[in-house]
């Protein structure tokens, strides 16, 4: 490649390039002229002018100050070659995109020259990346490094000797380094690597839209292996050899140009070279694109939605292409070995196919057959690109009489029955678009974001994530032991299958989404024919699929009123078990960081409780705890435990496993019941202590503030007050340790239980980048505690590092006593429960607005 052309209506740039009147001047005037230019550009932007004409513009007016300075340092006259690459090479750069230039020289290089040439470039305010190499040095670069050569087979030439350009060109093509072959399972390694640095998927909450799935490298991977294997200068040259239909041709060059535009005002309102969509951009780029907030969606939802389609789209051409390339370069060579399913299906090297390009054509339905296939033969590995492609080419044959065919829904519904790969059949049907068409009120969530902190995927792909969530719970043990149990009591998961598909569908319409879902849920039951005992199932599922995590985080799940009062809503273990199940799915495939060993502990406790009311096993709990506590420790000890247990109220026995009761106890005894710290399980993301000593003001603030120096935060605790003035405190830890930070955090508490401990000041409460974007009201609010002589306290707000530690404070300076409490983060927001009691009393209405007060003026400061 050459010189690049003058941009179409050059006579509206010509004049901002006007080098002649301030040759030789100071390079200030030349910085001016540039920001002339780019503001004009940046005008056309907003005013919606061509993208492809305004990036390629910009590269054309950047490529006239790159050549002057050239000329002005005299390097024109030297043995030298300038050369572009990157996106320079290519033609196309946005505001803050980097200049990438390689020059190359023979033996004598004029580093003083070549010094000032790159300085001027910086002194313009361009971000330049520059390398100087010989020809040999640029070769040997290019066989040891995939994306050396890839930056020089697209590179282009721009002054100087050509014969050196020529020279390193020849010696780098596929003739003598880098095959097609050995290029492809390069590059398509190295995009793997690309996406899992990106997160694994073009659907999380801040996606690359240059390096992501779905992304502009995505596109120009398509390009470069194009370039490499079929030696086309452009992606078009593919439409021209016949290897890349018209219509897929205009959707990569769409995508590209809708990624362009994105990435272009991305850069204007950063004011710096970004790729990623940031939330504080998020909002700005909405209203760029001119998406207005409505009843049911913000206007960022709308813009973030549109782009994850997009991206999408791409992700799955992408893929498409890859095959294909995959098939021609490296299979092409392969013996086939064809097996045929029937007439219209056919198997070729573990790859379903059609046996011509018409079936979708003369039989709709055979578009749900593909998938039914692919699930029923576990030779298969996946579906040939070229069948892929028909599928996407016929999506227009999904019409109202092809959803009403009954043969068509048992289809649909035997890919939910079949125990193996209903996440992969699904997740393939979302991506090719056959599910938002065959289901509408799926269409709906397809790239839905919503605009927070705790859902980290797009709708749809929270959604099948819970479908993998639920297939892998009924699989194996880890990390869901005990729902893995659960799930071996369940003989048609189906049920529980259909509710992680609809427990969300209708997000994103406003009113309760779980209420608007249990509808949409009952018309899928009456428009597919499910029996009413499994259709009964499913929408009470979807109704109520957030009730088990709000009993089990919000609420004291060892009281017996609010266990009869969930189980009574529950009805039965086959109710449980699902709801269990669907419970814990969709948690961890909300955000992977959100599972943790509480959680876990929470909903297995709630899960066994709740077993032992349906199934009328009253028994007396803390005697039998008791009893299989004191089966733990050695005989003669019994005595001692006997005389110890006397002084800890009933309510500590009904809530620890005899395990850990057993381990307390038997350290109380060996310190001769004086203050005790002891660390009663270790789990992988944290850890349990439970401490006893003599009662203290503050002692629940002291511990937290131990914790917190040691980067651990408290998720749940209880205090048990005994009746010879120590406490039974528990502690639900979680963040990373090891065996010196529990070291340190056991010596630090038990200074804290022996000592006089300071009153200690409030901390500076800290807020990342994201979470100050979605500062919220606090709210705050009391009601009735689990007897009259206590409060329930729950306060919603931003959740800041030190939160915890300020809230505890607080209470220490009102003289409030803290028995029990339950701390969640979701997302950005905290949501904790407290249950309180001021001088052995519940809380007054004077002390109520007291406290209010006070943290009201904690989280404003």
């Amino acid at each position: 490649m050459a010189l690049l052309a003058p941009p179409d209506h050059a006579d509206e740039y010509l004049d901002l390039v006007d080098l002649t009147a301030i040759k030789g001047r100071p390079i200030s005037e030349y910085k001016k002229l540039l920001q002339q230019s780019d503001e004009k550009l940046n005008q056309a932007f907003y005013l919606w002018q061509n993208i492809s004409r305004l990036v390629r513009t910009r590269a054309w007016i950047i490529e006239q100050l790159v050549l002057e300075l050239w000329q002005r340092n005299e390097l024109d006259q030297s043995q030298l070659t300038l050369v572009a690459v990157g996106g320079f090479g290519r033609g196309d750069l946005q505001p803050h995109s980097d200049v990438d230039l390689l020059i190359l020289y023979h033996q004598d290089l004029p580093e003083n020259a070549v010094s000032a040439f790159v300085q001027n470039l910086w002194d313009l305010g361009l971000d330049v990346g520059q390398a100087v190499r010989t020809v040999e040095e640029s070769v040997q670069l290019a066989r040891k490094d995939i994306t050396v050569a890839t930056n020089l087979m697209e590179s282009r030439f721009m002054q100087g000797e050509h014969q050196l350009y020529n020279d390193m060109y020849e010696k780098t093509n596929d003739q003598h380094m880098w095959s097609g072959r050995d290029f492809f399972q390069a590059k398509y390694q190295e995009q793997i690597n690309r996406h899992e640095k990106c997160g694994g998927t073009a659907y999380n909450l801040e996606p690359n839209i240059k390096e992501g799935q779905g992304g502009l490298r995505d596109i120009q991977m398509v390009t470069w292996v194009a370039q490499r294997h079929y030696h086309v200068s452009s992606m078009h040259g593919l439409v021209d050899v016949g290897f890349l239909h018209p219509e897929e041709y205009l959707q990569l060059q769409k995508g590209m140009r809708k990624l362009w535009k994105i990435r272009y005002a991305l850069h204007l309102l950063a004011g710096r070279k970004e790729d990623r969509l940031l939330f504080e951009h998020q909002k700005d780029l909405a209203k760029i694109f001119s998406y207005q907030d409505d009843d049911e969606s913000l206007a960022v939802e709308k813009f973030m939605q549109s782009h994850y389609r997009n991206a999408m789209q791409l992700e799955q051409l992408n893929m498409r292409l890859l095959q294909l390339f995959q098939e021609d370069i490296i299979q092409s060579h392969e013996d086939k070995k064809v097996t045929p399913l029937n007439d219209d299906f056919q198997i070729i090297n573990h790859y379903l196919d059609v046996t011509n390009q018409d079936v979708f054509t003369n039989r709709p339905q055979a578009m749900l057959e593909v998938f039914h296939h692919y699930q029923q033969n576990p030779q298969i590995h996946g579906i040939r690109a070229n069948t892929l492609r028909h599928i996407s080419q016929s999506l227009y044959l999904i019409n109202d009489q092809f959803r009403a065919d009954k043969t068509n829904k048992i289809l649909f519904l035997d890919i939910f029955k079949h125990r193996n790969l209903v996440f992969k059949q699904l997740k393939l049907m979302n991506a090719l678009g056959v599910l938002g068409a065959y289901l509408p009120v799926f269409g709906r969530i397809v790239g839905r974001m919503q605009y927070d902190l705790f859902h980290m995927y797009t709708v749809d792909q929270h959604t099948l994530f819970v479908l993998r969530n639920i297939r892998k719970i009924f699989l194996t043990q880890e990390p869901h032991q005990h729902a893995h149990q659960v799930s071996q009591q369940i003989t048609e998961p189906y049920v529980l299958n259909l509710a992680g598909f609809f427990h969300d569908i209708a997000k994103g319409r406003g009113g309760d989404h779980a209420e608007l879902g249990a509808v949409e849920a009952g018309q899928f039951v009456n428009d597919f024919d499910i029996n009413p005992t499994d259709g009964e199932l499913l929408v009470w599922l979807v109704k109520y699929h957030l009730i088990m995590s709000v009993v089990a985080q919000k609420q004291d799940i060892s009281d017996p009123q609010v266990i009869a009062q969930f189980a009574h809503l529950v009805r039965s273990q086959k109710y449980l078990d699902h709801l269990y199940i669907l419970t814990i799915a969709d948690i961890s495939g909300t955000d992977p960081k959100l599972w943790n060993s509480y959680k876990d502990s929470l909903l297995q406790e709630l899960y066994v409780r709740t077993t032992q009311y349906l199934s009328a096993e009253q028994s007396d709990v803390v005697q039998t705890t008791k009893a299989e506590a004191m089966d733990l420790v050695d005989q003669k000890l019994h005595k001692e435990l006997e005389d110890l247990w006397q002084h800890i109220p009933d309510r500590f026995f009904d809530y620890s496993s005899p395990e850990q009761i057993a381990q307390i106890s038997q350290a109380i005894t060996k310190n001769n019941n004086e203050a005790t710290v002891c660390v009663t399980d270790l789990h992988d993301d944290g850890f349990e202590l439970m401490l006893y000593g003599r009662d203290q003001v503050g002692l629940f603030h002291h511990v937290v503030e131990v914790l917190a120096d040691q980067n651990i935060s408290v998720a749940n605790a209880r205090i048990y007050s005994g009746s010879n003035g120590f406490v039974m405190d528990y502690f639900h830890c979680l963040g990373d340790y090891d065996a010196s930070i529990v070291a340190q955090i056991e010596k630090a508490l038990m200074h804290v239980l022996t000592s006089d401990n300071e009153q200690t000041s409030q901390r500076e409460l800290v807020v990342s980048r994201r979470e100050r974007l979605f500062l919220e009201q606090p709210q705050l609010s009391f009601s009735g505690g689990r007897h009259d002589q206590e409060s329930r306290f729950e306060i919603k707000c931003t959740d800041y590092a030190g939160l915890l530690v300020n809230i505890t404070q607080i209470f220490v300076d009102q003289g409030i006593d803290i028995h029990a409490a339950k701390i969640g983060t979701f997302g950005h927001r905290a949501e904790d429960v407290f249950w309180l009691s001021y001088q052995n009393k519940k809380l007054t209405d004077d002390i109520q607005q007291t406290l209010k007060a006070a943290l009201l003026d904690l989280l404003s400061g």
